[in-house]
């Protein structure tokens, strides 16, 4: 099957993370469940394994809504 993860880290090229615990993969993933894409949180991560039949668009809507989340969700993992 297709599964693909999108770590989360606090900066870009450190991968120093929001903060003790690995919380920044379940604070996403509410975001994104709450805009109907369904992913997993893993400590800091988001892990997704949609069908292999899927379509180019339900494919940009999942990286465009997990994008979204990934935006809404920063000041809530600074705070992490």
């Amino acid at each position: 099957g297709l599964i693909g993860a999108v770590e989360i880290v606090a900066e870009k090229g450190t991968n120093r993370r929001f903060g003790p615990g690995g919380k920044a993969g379940f604070v996403v993933r509410d975001i994104c469940i709450a805009n109907r894409v369904m992913v997993r949180g893993v400590k800091d991560s988001i892990v997704m394994s949609p069908p292999l039949i899927i379509t180019p668009a339900e494919i940009d809507f999942m990286v465009d809504t997990i994008a979204a989340a990934l935006d809404a969700a920063e000041p809530a993992l600074r705070a992490l």
